[in-house]
């Protein structure tokens, strides 16, 4: 599965969702302001998850693109099939095209993508570390004699602040953590009797509710953090796939202020 792909076998089994509907109307509206404009599909899915969920947007897309309201051009960038979308009298989107596949390219090379994802976790480390939360492991699937042992996933960070023991889970992507790998998390850090602290970038309210409901946090932060060096790269992905990216030289304060919060209400309970 993709960084940037929505995720549809997720919801496939399930009944048609209304919301669907609601999704349409508002990607209608989008091509009739930018008709002359060619959209990458998450770019489309991120500029409305607030009010709907990446599948949801994606799954309207794929109604309307076979209904022939819009158009859907597929492209392979580094093995990963990537969707396009224009208006119907859009003839001439291939120069776009070009640009935006040029970027992804970039984007989706192998060695960036994992730079992004250190770039995340390191990004996160020096935040805790500031906000008093000590590291205690990395890549752990034990934590005071209890070790998992049902499969071979582990958490990205064990910290501790005030005698508690939180298990961590860092996804610097655009797409969503995917639901099987959420509850994986969620039993893991249940089996170690760690707190579920997920940071990411972004995830719908099902999976913040589902979080909650054992006991953990989920600390969004919006924008992927890119690495600091990569200004032109930077630059092209906000202008020409209009995705939501920045380059900061620490991890916002407010954001760090909320997780902190909520910690010492946890405590003082």
């Amino acid at each position: 599965m993709t960084d940037y792909e929505p995720y549809f076998e997720e919801e496939e089994e399930r009944p048609r969702d209304v919301a669907i509907d609601a999704a349409s109307t508002r990607v209608r509206a989008l091509f009739a302001e930018s008709p002359r404009r060619l959209f990458y599909s998450t770019q489309i899915e991120t500029t409305l998850e607030r009010d709907f969920f990446h599948w949801i947007t994606g799954k309207a897309l794929l109604e309307l693109a076979t209904a022939g309201e819009i158009t859907r051009v597929q492209e392979v960038i580094q093995g990963n099939s990537l969707n396009f979308y224009d208006h119907p009298s859009h003839r001439y989107f291939r120069r776009q095209l070009t640009a935006m596949t040029r970027i992804l390219d970039r984007v989706y090379n192998p060695e960036f993508a994992h730079a992004v994802g250190l770039h995340g976790e390191l990004m996160f480390d020096a935040a805790l570390g500031r906000y008093g939360f000590r590291a205690e492991a990395r890549n752990a699937n034990t934590w005071q004699g209890r070790t998992w042992t049902k499969s071979n996933h582990n958490l990205d960070r064990i910290v501790t602040r005030d005698q508690v023991a939180y298990g961590v889970e860092i996804k610097n992507t655009q797409g969503y953590i995917s639901r099987e790998e959420l509850r994986t998390k969620l039993d893991l850090a249940h089996d170690l009797r760690l707190i579920p602290l997920f940071i990411m970038r972004f995830a719908p309210k099902s999976y913040v509710h589902q979080i909650n409901q054992q006991g953990g946090f989920a600390l969004l932060f919006e924008h992927q953090i890119y690495p600091l060096g990569h200004v032109t790269l930077l630059a092209d992905v906000q202008a020409t796939l209009g995705l939501k990216v920045a380059s900061p030289r620490d991890v916002r304060d407010g954001d760090m202020q909320r997780l902190l919060k909520w910690h010492e209400r946890k405590t003082a309970s």
